[in-house]
């Protein structure tokens, strides 16, 4: 599946950027550059972070 993410709403461009920062934290976490992932947290808010906090579950359970 493609798409192309120019005709993505703003706001769900913003949630996908979350995911990829999530998905990157953990990452970080597991390659010794990173304590904990939660570190990189700070940088969202509101519902960016619920949204962040999820997604380190989920790529954490990989």
């Amino acid at each position: 599946m493609s798409f192309n993410l120019c005709d993505v709403p703003p706001a769900e461009k913003a949630l996908i950027e979350v995911d990829k920062a999530a998905a990157y934290a953990v990452w970080k976490e597991r390659n010794g550059h990173l304590a904990t992932a939660e570190l990189d947290s700070s940088a969202f808010k509101g519902h960016e972070l619920e949204v962040f906090t999820k997604a380190l579950a989920k790529y954490r359970a990989r």
